[in-house]
């Protein structure tokens, strides 16, 4: 069975860096047509220009119409959808003392119902495609670390959605799995995104790593060499699965 992509069209969320962009990057080498979309134009143009078979729509997947609108792009430019990817997340941390409504409400219209919307408006051009879902979720969504309950949360009820969804599609012939990244190297382990300064984002990192058997974070790339798996007809009886790529550290 093959990992190549040729005749494909991927759709992914959350392309612009990190484990999205390096999975744009691999798919586009093996063939595959690939969308990406983001909030920021810059970053996702700067994405997009690292390959000629990836294209970009600026979305932001919390808003439905965005949503919808990367579904139309998607199949304006390609006519099909092939591989669903569902990347776009953000991560903020937050004692729960100081957990607000509008902290949960960001998290979860992102990392859940973006994610919901996104896949039941591409649903019907999968099933013409018997094509494949796949969900980015994390370790934390089963091991949760303090100061990320709501994160771990969305993570969780992503891991859940994709369960639910192998089994109400596999009879059709479509799969749905999950991957569960560790602690990688990536933009959103960054004081900006976190919202913490530099010294608190090291101290997290020196929390973490000894959590790691393999005594190191990962790389983008590592990710998405097991989302290329996943994604591609080589992996054609799995379906309901979720990959942890965590260096030893269990989903």
């Amino acid at each position: 069975m093959s990992h190549t992509f040729e005749n494909q069209v991927v759709l992914l969320t959350g392309g612009s860096t990190g484990i999205g962009a390096a999975t744009a990057r691999l798919l586009a080498g093996r063939g595959a047509k690939v969308v990406i979309t983001g909030r920021h134009e810059n970053p996702l143009r700067t994405a997009a220009e690292q390959h000629p078979n990836i294209s970009s729509v600026t979305a932001d997947i919390a808003r439905p119409a965005d949503a919808a609108r990367s579904v139309q792009e998607t199949l304006a430019r390609h006519a099909r959808i092939d591989v669903l990817i569902n990347n776009a997340a953000i991560l903020e941390t937050s004692p729960l003392s100081d957990v607000t409504t509008e902290h949960a409400r960001r998290l979860l219209d992102v990392n859940v119902l973006g994610l919901i919307e996104t896949t039941r408006l591409a649903l019907p051009h999968l099933r013409a495609s018997s094509g494949n879902i796949v969900n980015v979720t994390t370790v934390a969504a089963d091991q949760p670390f303090a100061n990320m309950s709501v994160y771990c949360a969305s993570k969780a009820a992503v891991l859940a959605l994709t369960r639910s969804w192998a089994q109400e599609l596999g009879g059709e012939g479509l799969r749905v799995n999950a991957v569960s990244p560790g602690p990688i190297e990536t933009p959103m382990f960054s004081p900006e995104k976190l919202g913490l300064s530099a010294a608190q984002v090291e101290r997290l990192g020196a929390s973490i790593l000894p959590l790691v058997p393999a005594k190191r974070f990962g790389k983008p790339e590592e990710v998405a060499e097991v989302i290329a798996f996943v994604a591609s007809r080589a992996a054609s009886f799995v379906n309901g699965a979720q990959y942890s790529v965590g260096g030893g550290i269990e989903a």
